[in-house]
C-alpha cells in the first residue's frame, strides 16, 4: 500500500494535466508565425473544416437513411427526420463553433502568458 492519502478525482486529474498544460503554455509564449507556418496551418484547417463540416453530415444522412431507415425528405411531420436533420446541421455548424471557440481561448490565453491583457482594440484616430 502507499503512504499517500486517497485525493480527490480533480485533483488528480489536474496534477496529471499539470505538465501538458505547463508545455502548452510554453509554446503559446514562445511560438511566432511566419508566412511557411501560416500557410501550412491555414491549408491544414481548410481540409479539416471540409472534412469535418461537410464529410461528417453527408456520411451520417447515408447511414441514419440505409442503416436506420430515417430516409425520404424531411417536413413530413416524422419525428426520425426531424432528428436526423437536427444532427446532420450539428454535425455541420458544431466543428466551426468549436475551431473558433478553441483559437479565441488560445488567443486570450496567449496574452495574458506574454502579459499583453487589456483592451486590445486600437485607440486613436477617428471616432
Amino acid at each position: 500500500m502507499s503512504d499517500q492519502a486517497p485525493t480527490s478525482g480533480k485533483s488528480r486529474l489536474a496534477s496529471r494535466l499539470a505538465p501538458l498544460l505547463d508545455r502548452l503554455d510554453t509554446f503559446l509564449k514562445e511560438f511566432e508565425w511566419t508566412w511557411t507556418k501560416a500557410v501550412l496551418f491555414c491549408l491544414f484547417m481548410a481540409f479539416l473544416m471540409i472534412i469535418t463540416a461537410v464529410v461528417l453530415p453527408s456520411f451520417w444522412l447515408y447511414f441514419a437513411e440505409q442503416r436506420l431507415g430515417w430516409g425520404g425528405p424531411s417536413g413530413g411531420g416524422a419525428w426520425s427526420l426531424e432528428i436526423r436533420d437536427a444532427i446532420a446541421m450539428g454535425l455541420t455548424t458544431g466543428p466551426i463553433v468549436t475551431y473558433f471557440a478553441v483559437a479565441t481561448i488560445l488567443q486570450n490565453r496567449r496574452r495574458k502568458l506574454r502579459g499583453s491583457g487589456g483592451d486590445v482594440r486600437p485607440t486613436g484616430g477617428y471616432r
